[in-house]
């Protein structure tokens, strides 16, 4: 594969991992070392790393706990046509529990919902640190991909997570829609319908990474980008 055929097919599983509402998450049986399938919300963190939100009390987090490996798989086919032409990636890796505040805000931004338990004592954030990848883009086209391919190649300097904050709730003001902008570009949600507005190139810059949300927000009309 050329370098800038395999510079596209990696910022494609980027946006894949990105695009991901959820994830079936297989983990291994303290007992009986059996595979454990479940379901578990998904939002990323500024490097691309899928994190979630799961209760210690849960059968998947007490296998982690015990076992950290791990893998999780992400499906962006669509379910009511052809699922085997549509994309998908599975992640092989080790999850581990993460700080809240490192994570809460882009969680939530994304799961409003959880608000409603992201206090509860029992539940904690977990970060899911890829190890390697499977990426399905149809059928018969297959790409492996490595840690280093998954992990964004920059990510925005805020200098604290306040001016994040700040930053996506004042894009929030004109588009409800939006839930994340990290280096790649800029997450969208409305229901249980996501979207992405990708950047031309990385930009790790604060104020160049929110005019150029800016610039793509007020040019598309994908779902919710428009208010």
């Amino acid at each position: 594969m050329h370098d800038q055929d395999r510079q596209t097919t990696v910022r494609a599983a980027r946006r894949m991992i990105r695009c991901g509402l959820k994830g079936a998450l297989a983990t291994q049986e303290a007992a009986t070392g059996a595979p454990y399938a479940s379901m578990v919300l998904l939002a990323t963190d500024a490097g691309c790393a899928p994190i979630t939100l799961i209760s210690t009390l849960a059968r998947h987090t007490r296998n982690l706990v015990t076992e950290p490996a791990a893998s999780l798989l992400i499906d962006l086919s669509n379910v009511a046509g052809d699922a085997d032409s549509g994309g998908r990636i599975s992640l092989l890796g080790r999850f581990e529990r993460v700080d809240a505040s490192a994570a809460k805000a882009r969680f939530l931004a994304r799961h409003p919902a959880a608000m409603g338990y992201a206090e509860f004592a029992d539940f904690g954030f977990f970060r899911f640190a890829a190890l390697s990848a499977h990426m399905i883009e149809g059928f018969g086209r297959i790409v492996p991909l490595s840690s280093a391919d998954l992990a964004a190649p920059a990510v925005i300097a805020w200098g604290s997570p306040d001016a994040e904050a700040l930053a996506l709730a004042d894009l929030k003001q004109r588009w409800p829609a939006v839930t994340g902008l990290d280096a790649d570009g800029v997450d969208l949600r409305r229901g249980a319908r996501v979207d992405r507005l990708d950047f031309e190139t990385l930009i790790a810059d604060p104020g160049q990474a929110i005019d150029a949300a800016r610039r793509c927000l007020g040019s598309a009309t994908p779902l919710g980008a428009v208010s």
